[in-house]
């Protein structure tokens, strides 16, 4: 599942976590954080200290055999830690789906963590690739090669609206079994398959029991970082056009 940052997409790894998946917690955001020195990113030391940093590596370990006897695998992976240098050929393996959110909610959800700085223009990109959005164009794009179509598309925001409609709709194109009168719960607090980073990025996630009913409200972006989401809607709307109603 390939999603940016802040997309609710610890929330979605619970969802699957319920469904019987064993998961898998964003793999390569070690190889990221020291690919790209982010120091100042909450839980930077246990993180490099607790896995696998090279990118290598990782593709070898996601390709394992499915754990905890499981027959499907939920892969949580962020768009942001694909740099150029890392080989996507390993896709071909997978099912490709990608979870999405408007960029607005992304923005302000982001700032909680990390600062975007866009005091000039030239700054504009960078914030907005840090938010992870217009990255997933070229995976979405190679999925869809592999594919031979759009890959399954979902939005956060449709899932906790209609939660056995998206999903049931979502499981049928990837043949994933789903009984819409299963209820959906998970325990509270930490898992065990959460990343070593789930103490700083995850403390709302931790209160959460089950899916939680979705509430329309009003996103307030300041308004020095409306031209980040100016800069990210286009991405976002190219694939949200394939999304699951």
């Amino acid at each position: 599942m390939w999603s940016p940052p802040r997309a609710r997409s610890t929330m979605m790894m619970r969802v699957f976590e319920a469904l019987g998946c064993a998961v898998f917690d964003e793999p390569f955001y070690p190889y990221w954080l020291k690919a790209t020195n982010k120091t100042d990113d909450p839980g930077y030391a246990i993180t490099l200290a607790s896995h696998e940093t090279d990118w290598r590596k990782v593709v070898r370990l996601i390709q394992q055999p499915i754990p905890d006897g499981a027959e499907w695998y939920y892969q949580k992976h962020m768009a942001i830690h694909m740099l150029e240098e890392v080989d996507l050929s390993w896709m071909q393996g997978f099912i490709n789906c990608f979870l999405i959110r408007h960029p607005a909610e992304v923005i302000v959800s982001m700032t909680e963590f990390r600062a975007l700085d866009v005091t000039n223009d030239s700054q504009l990109e960078a914030a907005a690739r840090l938010v992870g959005i217009p990255q997933l164009v070229r995976i979405f794009d190679l999925a869809t090669e592999i594919h031979g179509g759009p890959p399954p598309v979902i939005d956060a925001n449709d899932v906790l609206s209609n939660p056995a409609t998206v999903l049931g709709k979502f499981s049928s194109q990837i043949g994933l079994p789903f009984d819409p009168d299963r209820p959906i719960s998970w325990q509270p607090g930490k898992h065990h398959r959460d990343g070593a980073w789930a103490d700083d990025w995850y403390q709302k996630v931790y209160q959460t029991i089950e899916l939680r009913p979705y509430t329309p409200k009003e996103t307030v972006v300041p308004e020095a970082l409306q031209p980040v989401v100016d800069y990210c809607l286009p991405a976002y709307e190219y694939i949200a056009r394939h999304r699951i109603s």
